[in-house]
């Protein structure tokens, strides 16, 4: 693993358990240790009063190539893999996408192989969307806003039969403490140290992946359905730092071109380096 705790000098606290973001720190027999879930951040050194917690046999595969290759290979994935980078600030040599088009839409160009990254932000957005992915909310007359809403969200053959109905389900997800001046969108392995990994999966390829994170750790990948592609996405992983899958809406799975059999996994990008390594510990690395 990444780090390791030197057992003779751990006073078995707990603090580095409570303090890794990854959950990647557990009490096992009578002992504090680090899984491969670890991802070499070494937030849980701030809280190690005693110094007990040093390097580990190998660092965390930080290259988003190679990552991507290893994912690809070890799911057999038929669709390519994006990244998502939130930003303050326009990346240099990045292009901006200039719209109106959809974060979804985005996301189906790169899962068909078209993945040369783009700054997507609010003012290029084409729905309210924008909203959900932390990058604010769309300036618009009232008048274009409530002809939006009546003719492609509320009433019946749409996607909610009220107002109340959207804000009610809206309240199942965080809030976004800040608003980021956009989010660059690409293939996995065109983005540098990104903040989230999205691609489609089957339901085999996703069975791989939940019993990889839950191998060492216990932890559980959860899903959503029942509100927009984005929000179901997005917010959990990147707020929470937590995996999640979703069946997507039905805008999101028809701008992602996903096919019947697909469904979404989204990951924050500190997790997918020991996803990959202990996919080569289960039970079915050793079904291959």
């Amino acid at each position: 693993m990444p780090l390791m705790i030197h057992q003779e000098l751990c006073a078995q606290c707990g603090s580095c358990i409570g303090n890794c973001p990854n959950r990647a720190i557990i009490r096992r027999g009578g002992r504090v240790l680090i899984t491969d879930m670890c991802c070499d951040c070494g937030i849980c050194t701030r809280y190690c009063s005693v110094g007990a917690i040093g390097k580990g046999e190998r660092r965390a595969e930080r290259d988003t190539t190679r990552l991507s290759q290893m994912l690809a290979e070890k799911l057999k994935l038929t669709r390519r893999i994006a990244a998502m980078k939130f930003v303050d600030e326009i990346p240099e040599g990045i292009a901006v996408e200039q719209g109106p088009q959809f974060w979804c839409a985005l996301c189906g160009d790169v899962f068909d192989g078209n993945g040369e990254p783009l700054l997507f932000t609010a003012a290029a957005s084409m729905c309210g969307g924008c909203a959900n992915l932390g990058l604010g909310a769309k300036r618009v007359a009232r008048e274009e806003f409530d002809a939006a809403l009546d003719g492609q969200v509320i009433g019946e053959g749409n996607l909610y039969s009220d107002r109340d109905v959207i804000a009610r389900n809206r309240d199942a997800f965080p809030q976004f403490p800040k608003i980021y001046k956009g989010v660059v969108v690409g293939l996995l392995e065109r983005i540098p140290a990104p903040d989230l990994v999205l691609f489609p999966v089957n339901g085999h390829q996703l069975c791989v992946i939940s019993t990889a994170f839950a191998f060492e750790t216990g932890e559980l990948i959860r899903g959503f359905a029942g509100k927009a592609t984005c929000l179901m996405t997005v917010t959990v992983p990147l707020l929470r730092n937590r995996p999640v899958f979703c069946a997507g809406d039905h805008g999101g799975r028809m701008f992602m071109r996903l096919r019947d059999e697909e469904i979404l996994v989204c990951f924050p990008f500190s997790l997918i380096p020991g996803l990959v390594h202990i996919m080569d510990k289960t039970v079915y690395a050793n079904a291959h």
